[in-house]
């Protein structure tokens, strides 16, 4: 009964706002689906199958509301890269293992952490996605017919050596394609009843209008089956397993971080908030499924998504419309695609890449920090000319170096003496002659691990030589230690009491004093009292004037 009702409330809420927001959205994703495959190097049909596919599992099981999935610019160049190197078959087998990965994720939790990724990585990879698209268009938008090449410079090569045959009336296509893009939307903006018709859509027909009336002599499309795909099984052989398991580890983090940019955008622009680790499970079940229709890998697009969103969408029920919609052109429109120029597609992808490469944030990290621009530049250039998976790697590898190095010039070590005499320890300190001359205060700034022993042993050599008798360590500023860190404190103790110095730790947060308590040797030395502890600073120097008047009365 209650399931009626929220069925019968839904047609009447919601349905008319999702139906014609999927409609529309069906309407700009239909010439991606098919441009993204062929970028890809797979066929145009695959690209269809993807859209529709993905369109329901992904709105159906994932955690944002009006995300739409299905093939994108983002994944086209690792797919083909993945294609050229193990064939169809173990693109499929690639796009399964992703999809394991993203529920990995999901099932681990791991939505919000996979969101740290260092934007200097995500826009350099992405930025170099955009730049290899780019250059792959330029024969489809040249007329030229020229088989999609792995590496860039291989495709440029082609061009140059080609440049005699370039056809003039595939040119004119494909600029005039970008022209209407451009400047389409804010012409149907003002008119009333077109205002939500996709320019893209209008393009489409024209140059399908143009090439059949006019028996234009360009390089077109092809025939899609009007068909549904048929039911294949993936490839688990181990060795091909282990070959593509790079690939598959790289489409599963590009298509998880595309995702859940997408979901934080959809919040941004109806107040609502996604569930990451589902939005994962979702995208990760799609890629799952998907090699057994043969379909690529997906992921959420951002760009569909504000369509659907602008559109009116109110639930779920949108993307999945949407893919309805993608199946009805599939097996009803499929022959139109005969008359589709490919130059028309180039138009398409060539504004699609130069949106991916995005200078306002080039700019931006440009001006905040070179360090962070070293790591965006080698990103974006070892993504246009070398492998895909080397270049995430490599700009995780040198994030991870810069957070080092950011981490290590953290820690500082200073002597209270350089402060206010008249204030807190150091009032304490100067009222009392035996403290002022047998007492020197350190204060750790910073975490206490190995990539700052450096920066320790420096700047406690600059002191030591001109140390007094008592030594304090103030560690309220040291959020964590690790092993070096604690190994390379009771070298400092073992040092100090040789050149018959006492030290002294005060003001310990909780989790640097439970690895204090479990390491033996600590706890050895505190037994022994070669070193003390204490709560705060003001308490061991109490403790200390105590025992100087101890020794007075001795």
């Amino acid at each position: 009964m209650q399931t009626t009702k929220t069925i019968t409330r839904y047609f009447k809420e919601s349905f008319s706002s999702d139906l014609k927001a999927g409609f529309i959205t069906a309407i700009v994703a239909l010439p991606l689906a098919i441009a993204f495959a062929m970028a890809s190097g797979v066929e145009p049909v695959l690209g269809l199958y993807t859209a529709v596919i993905a369109g329901i599992l992904a709105s159906s099981v994932g955690g944002s509301r009006y995300s739409i999935t299905g093939p994108t610019g983002a994944m086209t160049v690792i797919i083909l890269s993945t294609v050229h190197s193990f064939g169809l078959e173990g693109l499929l087998l690639a796009g399964f293992l992703a999809g394991i990965f993203q529920i990995l994720f999901g099932l681990l939790r791991l939505g919000k952490v996979v969101k740290y990724i260092p934007l200097p990585v995500i826009s350099g990879f992405t930025s170099g996605i955009g730049a290899i698209i780019l250059i792959g268009q330029i024969p489809n938008a040249l007329g030229m017919v020229i088989p999609a090449r792995e590496r860039v410079w291989e495709t440029a090569y082609e061009i140059y050596t080609r440049l005699d045959i370039i056809d003039i009336t595939a040119v004119l296509i494909c600029i005039g394609t970008i022209l209407l893009l451009m400047r389409l939307p804010g012409l149907l903006a003002k008119m009333r009843y077109l205002s939500s018709l996709p320019a893209s859509i209008i393009a489409l027909f024209l140059a399908v209008l143009l090439t059949y009336n006019l028996k234009l002599e360009v390089p077109l499309v092809g025939t899609i089956p009007t068909e549904l795909p048929s039911i294949n099984m993936i490839a688990l052989n181990v060795d091909l397993v282990m070959a593509v398991l790079p690939a598959a580890l790289t489409i599963a983090l590009l298509g998880a971080i595309e995702a859940l940019l997408c979901a934080v955008v959809c919040d941004g622009m109806t107040n609502t908030k996604h569930d990451s680790n589902r939005e994962l499970l979702g995208q990760g079940i799609a890629n799952i499924i998907l090699p057994f229709f043969s379909g690529i890998p997906c992921t959420a697009a951002i760009a569909r998504s504000a369509v659907n969103i602008r559109e009116g969408a109110k639930t779920q029920m949108s993307g999945i419309i949407h893919a309805l919609i993608l199946l009805a052109v599939l097996l009803f429109l499929g022959p139109i695609a005969a008359f589709i120029p490919k130059a028309y597609l180039a138009g398409v992808l060539i504004l699609v890449s130069v949106r991916m490469i995005n200078l306002t944030e080039f700019r931006t990290i440009m001006n905040i920090s070179k360090m962070d621009t070293a790591v965006l530049l080698a990103t974006f250039l070892l993504t246009v000319f070398t492998d895909l998976v080397f270049a995430v790697q490599m700009g995780m590898f040198l994030s991870i170096i810069l957070l080092f190095i950011r981490m290590t010039n953290i820690i500082d070590i200073h002597s209270m003496e350089n402060y206010d005499r008249t204030k807190g320890i150091n009032a304490t300190i100067f009222a009392d002659p035996y403290l002022e001359k047998n007492v020197s205060v350190y204060t750790i700034n910073g975490p206490f691990f190995f990539g700052a022993m450096n920066v320790f042993e420096n700047k406690i050599n600059e002191h030591i030589s001109i140390s007094k008798p008592h030594i304090i360590l103030r560690m309220r500023y040291v959020p964590f230690i690790d092993t070096t860190g604690l190994e390379r404190l009771r070298s400092f103790i073992h040092s100090s009491r040789k050149m018959k110095q006492k030290v002294y730790i005060t003001s310990v947060q909780p989790k640097v004093m439970s690895k204090l308590d479990i390491d033996k040797e600590f706890r050895h030395m505190i037994k022994n009292k070669e070193v003390l502890i204490f709560d705060s600073t003001q308490e061991a120097l109490a403790y200390l004037k105590k025992e100087n008047g101890d020794l007075k009365t001795t």
